[in-house]
């Protein structure tokens, strides 16, 4: 095998490769840099592959048809029947974003799952099943993670879990989770192996209920950083405000969750030892709890604990110091905009703009 220059390779070829160079771009911009959708039509029924597996869909048109399908298949029937017997208002959250779904198309837009995606559980419903399909496409889906999404005593966590992983996924890295039947140590959610660098991270995911007035986070931190870990830290925190607003930069969560890390910087002891470093990224998503409202983006913010210049108000000294100080963090700040980029599920199978 040898290398050809670029004088060498004939115009039709040329083209050819810089197609698909654009379409891959194109995919990477929708999908992130996990693996591609790979989906076949065949005698009307369409079917997507999924890790080492084949998902039958049916006759989907959509790839948001497909998701809801994947993820019924994954919580299984006699569980679904289970809850579809009792009152509404005691279903687990999933049953009632699958309600809200169903009776929103039929006053709607009936068999068009991809243009209600606006509401809060129908985005709550795709946005569970597309990560829980990326966990199974890019790295495992362990049966304990679905075990525990179906219990409603953990199924926020659970639920911010598979969030965080997908975030990961669509930035770059490989996930690999931790041995959960292993009694004797705690560890964090899972390692993060950035693709390119491989830089390892031990990752944690930590979410509040709902509806607290304030966004004081100092119990999640202490819960997170008390964790064993083999690498640097990555906390994610979800705040769960009920706070509503467009402009990141006056919301008082915010405001209040940096000076919780603040505060804990100088005072957190683990163990009476001086609690390790740690990136941290404060999320704010609502759609979970926001049944019948209009769906929102997931508002991010990246801080750290104990890092100082990757604190959202450090400031640099000198150019060199900004440049190297980017340098040094390039993998978590790729992470943090692939968080604000990668927000909406791909409809189409290809990588095509819907």
């Amino acid at each position: 095998m040898k290398a050809i220059s670029s004088s060498e390779i004939s115009p039709e070829l040329l083209e050819l490769l810089q197609s698909k160079k654009v379409v891959e771009e194109q995919r990477i911009a929708q999908q992130g840099f996990g693996k591609p959708i790979i989906s076949a039509e065949l005698n009307g029924k369409r079917f997507v592959v999924i890790g080492s597996d084949i998902f039958d869909a049916g006759n989907c048109k959509t790839f948001h048809e497909v998701l809801p399908a994947y993820l019924r298949l994954l919580l299984g029937e006699e569980w679904i029947k289970r809850e579809l017997e009792k009152e509404l208002a005691t279903r687990h959250p999933i049953l009632q974003w699958h309600n809200a779904m169903i009776a929103y198309q039929r006053k709607n837009i009936p068999g068009k799952i991809q243009t209600a995606s606006t509401l809060g559980a129908i985005a709550a419903l795709l946005g569970l099943s597309y990560n829980l399909y990326l966990m199974a496409h890019n790295s495992e889906l362990q049966e304990k993670l679905i075990k525990r999404l179906k219990d409603l005593n953990q199924f926020l966590g659970a639920h911010y879990e598979i969030q965080v992983a997908a975030f990961c996924i669509q930035a770059g890295f490989e996930i690999t989770l931790e041995d959960e039947d292993d009694p004797n140590s705690t560890h964090c959610e899972f390692t993060a192996t950035n693709i390119k660098s491989g830089r390892k991270f031990s990752v944690e995911a930590k979410a509040r209920t709902h509806g607290k007035n304030s966004g004081a986070i100092s119990s999640q931190l202490y819960s997170a950083l008390k964790k064993s870990a083999e690498h640097e830290r990555i906390i994610f925190i979800n705040i769960n405000s009920p706070e509503k607003t467009t402009d990141l930069e006056s919301a008082k969560w915010i405001d209040e969750a940096i000076a919780s890390i603040r505060g804990a910087e100088t005072r957190l002891k683990i163990k009476g030892n001086d609690a390790p470093p740690a990136y941290v990224f404060l999320t704010n998503q609502q759609n979970a709890c926001n049944l019948n409202g209009i769906g929102f983006d997931t508002g991010a913010v990246a801080e750290s604990f104990k890092i100082p210049d990757f604190r959202a108000d450090y400031s640099f000294a000198s150019l060199k110091e900004g440049i190297d100080s980017k340098d040094r963090h390039k993998e978590v700040t790729d992470l943090f905009e692939a968080i604000k980029k990668h927000h909406k599920i791909p409809s189409t199978f290809d990588g095509e703009i819907s």
